[in-house]
């Protein structure tokens, strides 16, 4: 799978490379709702460490 090494070679800009690998798995509609909930994780604990 070729895409999946270019989406590895820009993994710092990681909200752009979930939005392109989201268009990737449309055969899983749950992958979807696994994504949403690591982003809402990931932006909790970012809102933490910074406040």
């Amino acid at each position: 799978m070729p895409w999946v090494r270019a989406h590895r070679r820009r993994v710092p800009h990681s909200w752009f490379r979930t939005t392109r690998v989201e268009s990737h798995h449309r055969s899983r509609p749950g992958s979807k709702a696994i994504i949403g909930l690591v982003i809402a994780f990931a932006v909790i604990l970012l809102l933490i460490a910074i406040f």
